[in-house]
């Protein structure tokens, strides 16, 4: 595909200019890509940031495939400074950042100082994009130093990542009124919100970063730790919640997963069986 071609010669121009210390690319890169439904992100490491005109020259050299370009779709924060450059329906995303903002996002996340879901954007999902981001160029080891950083994972990590999904895993107050009004969209928002953190402590108890919901089932079904027939339990959990005739035995099996995902978790975090 000539958007692959696109992708390596758009690599090789950034590389050799000399803001750009590192590009990376998450996800598979052997991932089947569909026009209008799959996008290639790139993460390039700077010194500092490069103007737009810095960019647009860069773009302005490549040479390999029809596309378009629109500047700046993101102007700093979690996503950088992201440009989106679109041939035969999918978009190549570079998204820039200072090698220091990086560094210290990092560091914070790992220190457990951003671990609330931001919109639909998960702080621990940085970790998990960097652990396993593909290096496509880099100066001075600059993406893999980052990448053994975030995967010398540690206990106290995951024990008090584990902690604040829990606390926020189970509203009582809201279950109950749920319960008793027999309100079915009350309770999926109720229940949303309850497995949102139940996942994340599932990838807690078993070291796993948690990169976003897609893909749980695969995760879930490597998992070590987990509630018997875990995958098979949420499911019928969301289908007697469709219905205020069943949504009792929803509530039910969502304490016992909740209590069970407990009692594992005090066994895994009390053996001394990862640091």
């Amino acid at each position: 595909m000539s958007v692959l071609a696109l992708k390596d010669e758009l690599v090789t121009i950034l590389a050799s200019c000399d803001k750009m210390k590192g590009i990376g690319q998450t996800g598979s890169l052997d991932a089947r890509l569909v026009p209008g439904k799959s996008d290639i992100d790139l993460f390039v490491l700077c010194s500092e940031i490069p103007t737009q005109e810095e960019r647009q020259a860069c773009y302005a050299m490549l040479q390999s495939a029809d596309f378009t370009v629109q500047m700046e779709l993101c102007n700093g924060g979690q996503w950088g400074y992201g440009d989106v450059i679109v041939t035969e329906g999918i978009a190549i995303m570079p998204m820039y950042f200072t090698i220091t903002e990086m560094q210290e996002y990092l560091e914070e996340v790992l220190e457990c100082k951003h671990l609330e879901k931001d919109g639909r954007f998960y702080p621990v999902g940085r970790l998990a994009s960097v652990s396993t981001i593909n290096v496509l160029y880099e100066e001075n080891d600059t993406w893999t130093i980052l990448k053994n950083m975030v995967n010398r994972k540690s206990r106290s990590f995951f024990q008090t990542w584990f902690e604040n999904e829990m606390r926020q895993a189970l509203d009582e107050e809201d279950l109950g009124r749920a319960e008793l009004r027999k309100e079915v969209l009350f309770f999926h928002q109720v229940l949303e919100n309850a497995l949102d953190h139940l996942l994340q402590a599932l990838y807690a108890m078993n070291e796993c970063y948690f990169p976003s919901r897609k893909r749980t089932k695969l995760a879930i079904d490597t998992f070590d730790i987990k509630p018997d027939q875990c995958y098979k339990r949420l499911m019928k959990m969301i289908l007697n919640g469709a219905s205020e005739d069943t949504m009792d035995k929803a509530i039910e099996d969502l304490h016992n997963m909740t209590q069970e995902i407990y009692d594992l978790a005090d066994a895994k975090f009390h053996k001394n069986d990862f640091e």
